[in-house]
């Protein structure tokens, strides 16, 4: 096992001279050596970007130089020329890519600031508003609609309601009440009220309340976020409800309250919905308003109902996360389910503690905009 781990790494941490092998020999040869014709492809055309003649050839140099030296794997190297192609102006595809090359970090931390980049520079095709119907194939046809965050989460939480089937397929459930609602059955699109959470420093808030935040963004649990007006708007509307509720929130413990029980009340949901406004396993980007509290540490393990160990997931990362802890190392792996990792708060932040021991956080853009972020 040792061999093959080791002929793995040393596979990984010589990428650029393994695209030097496509661009020396034709992706159907190397097909042949097993590689998936497309992953051959994408390669080859890698190594034609990589290594062609371009408009900025001190920076193309120095940049393939550095990514040799860095020993940076192949599939590290097609991430970040899948970022830096979107750029068009002369010089600027090659300059980012040496940017990125030269960045410190894992190759998910790599591509959240490339996404970034690609933004500033104006690299992103931005969406347009409009519904888009497909092809039929097989007898059925796909619709698809984009609009503001708002209109489209309204119309997921009209449906969401009228959900009968709660073991249905998400997909599948939310089939029915669309064309209810399309047919007039429904009972139209419901009126937002906030039960959803938004989060907001102190700071901030008092920018908005003297009404100087128009340049304030705040996140909200739906999974969308809205503009410091916006937000004093929905409150004059009567949208955010009655009253508001202030979370208080430590530094690395998380979140501040006492009290014990079973089922976490309203209150401890809402701390928690604050403090994660998505599921916080990585990649996930289920809102915590679909979200389940789930409970760090065990209960049935003696882990208390109170606010520093609870957290929001998903229904599905719910089910799979492993709440008896890290297994101990076996000579033999043990029968049942595969282990996933768990959910663990490190540093005050609710990281997944995978089963080799790496914390990792979860990079959607909502998860950098939860109440521990504004402390």
């Amino acid at each position: 096992m040792n061999d093959i781990w080791q002929a793995f790494k040393l596979l990984t941490s010589h990428g650029i001279g393994f695209l030097r092998l496509f661009d020396e020999l034709s992706p159907h040869d190397l097909s042949d050596e097993g590689i998936e014709i497309t992953l051959a492809k994408n390669y080859a055309r890698l190594a034609t970007e990589l290594f062609s003649p371009c408009d900025s050839p001190r920076v193309q140099c120095e940049a393939i130089a550095l990514a040799e030296e860095k020993k940076l794997s192949a599939n590290h190297l097609l991430m970040i020329n899948k970022h830096a192609r979107k750029l068009k102006a002369r010089g600027a595809a090659w300059k980012l890519r040496a940017e990125l090359i030269a960045l410190e970090g894992s190759i998910e931390e790599v591509e959240a600031y490339a996404k970034k980049r690609v933004t500033e520079e104006g690299g992103d095709t931005k969406k347009k508003p409009g519904v888009r119907l497909g092809r039929v194939i097989d007898g059925l046809r796909t619709i698809s609609i984009t609009d503001t965050q708002r209109k489209i989460t309204d119309l997921e939480k009209t449906l969401d309601a009228a959900i009968k089937d709660d073991d249905q397929p998400r997909s599948e459930a939310l089939l029915d009440p669309f064309w209810d609602l399309i047919e007039g059955k429904g009972t139209g699109l419901i009126k937002p009220e906030y039960r959803t959470v938004i989060a907001i420093g102190l700071n901030d808030f008092a920018k908005v309340s003297c009404g100087k935040g128009d340049e304030v963004i705040v996140a909200l649990s739906d999974g969308t976020t809205m503009t410091g007006a916006e937000f004093i708007n929905a409150a004059m509307e009567g949208a955010l409800g009655d009253n508001l509720y202030v979370g208080l929130f430590h530094p690395t413990a998380g979140p501040v309250n006492l009290y014990e029980a079973r089922f976490a009340s309203d209150k401890l949901r809402t701390l928690a919905m604050a403090e994660n406004l998505v599921c916080p396993w990585p990649d996930c980007n289920v809102p915590a308003d679909r979200c389940q509290v789930h409970h760090i540490d065990a209960h049935k393990n003696g882990g208390h109902t109170k606010p520093s160990n609870l957290t929001m997931l998903c229904k599905y990362h719910n089910g799979v996360n492993d709440d008896d802890g890290p297994r101990k190392k076996r000579k033999r792996p043990s029968p049942g389910k595969p282990k996933r990792g768990r959910m663990r708060r490190h540093h005050g932040k609710v990281r997944l503690h995978t089963p080799g021991g790496k914390l990792v956080g979860n990079t959607h853009d909502l998860s950098s905009m939860g109440a521990m972020d504004l402390i």
